[in-house]
């Protein structure tokens, strides 16, 4: 399994969804993946986007694991921010993803109705089943999945 994140409350609600759904499967092996717009290989380890990506995945590991180890964590790179879509399709070919997680919606609402929604391009790009969480869907529906 491999939930994407932004860092964006429609972001959390599909890492604490997935968390909940690997719990239920038994599942020991998941991704978390942040792509960080603008970050290279020639920036800097110290640089505040590659900071920010630290953080976005650090606070996500603690909602899927409750801050234990045991799930990896990935920062991707070398993507311009437009290309965030290509990123996670690429990462979930590369690792041979059985389900892909993410949000409906990131940090940029906007910048998604012009350019249309990563989720979107995701789905329509990645071979691996892909789960869309709307953000809030996991709260009414008491953060279950179903899977009882």
């Amino acid at each position: 399994m491999m939930v994407a994140t932004d860092g964006s409350d429609n972001a959390d609600a599909a890492v604490r969804y997935a968390a909940e759904m690997a719990k239920k499967m038994g599942t020991r092996e998941a991704l978390v993946v942040h792509v960080c717009p603008g970050c290279t290989a020639d920036i800097d380890v110290h640089d505040v986007n590659r900071e920010a990506a630290e953080q976005i995945l650090q606070n996500a590991k603690h909602l899927f694991s409750g801050g234990k180890d045991g799930y990896r964590t990935l920062v991707e790179i070398d993507y311009p921010p437009e290309s965030i879509s290509t990123a996670i399709v690429d990462i979930a070919e590369r690792e041979k993803v059985d389900l892909l997680v993410l949000g409906s919606r990131g940090l940029s609402e906007f910048k998604g109705l012009l350019l249309g929604s990563v989720s979107n391009r995701v789905v329509q790009k990645v071979s691996s089943p892909v789960l869309v969480i709307k953000h809030g869907a996991a709260e009414k529906s008491g953060s279950s999945t179903g899977m009882d």
